[in-house]
């Protein structure tokens, strides 16, 4: 009787299913409009909208009435800062257990995982706390990819 180790499991692992992609539950993500920075992403289909962690973010509305969003990413590896100037494709009202609601920009951004490349939506927020610098979403994931919650990691070895 031979034991696998977890790794050796994850190398085994099939990178689609049912004709779709598949996804750990962690994944490699590269940021494409944002000078092709790669993260490391949390995939969470409890999420509605992709999230992204974003600094020193501020709304304004031009003289045409189009709204807009400056944004700093900084990547978490290189400490590499790329100052984002994007318009806002909507305004999220999002409500939490504890306090008020609050408003968060969304812009589209293109984002790729192994060999999927979607534009999204994406919220703008602070995700210093999180290990991981985006959160990929239902509307990344929606007809696009499954995900098995006990890999990580899949795509990576899928290229």
């Amino acid at each position: 009787m031979s034991f696998l180790s977890l790794s050796g499991l994850e190398a085994r692992q099939s990178c689609t299913t049912e004709g779709r992609p598949l996804f750990g539950y962690l994944e490699k993500a590269t940021l494409v409009n944002i000078s092709q920075q790669k993260v490391d992403s949390l995939v969470d289909s409890g999420a509605t909208t992709t999230a992204l962690d974003a600094r020193n973010i501020r709304m304004h509305v031009k003289r045409n009435g189009s709204r807009w969003v400056h944004y700093e990413f900084i990547h978490k590896k290189s400490g590499q800062k790329t100052a984002m100037h994007q318009p806002v494709s909507r305004v999220a009202r999002i409500i939490t257990h504890k306090g008020a609601p609050s408003e968060r920009a969304v812009v589209r951004n293109t984002i790729k995982v192994g060999n999927i490349i979607r534009f999204v939506d994406t919220s703008l927020i602070g995700r210093s706390n999180f290990p991981q610098q985006l959160l990929i979403g239902r509307n990344f994931l929606k007809d696009t990819a499954l995900i098995d919650s006990g890999v990580k990691f899949l795509q990576g070895n899928c290229q």
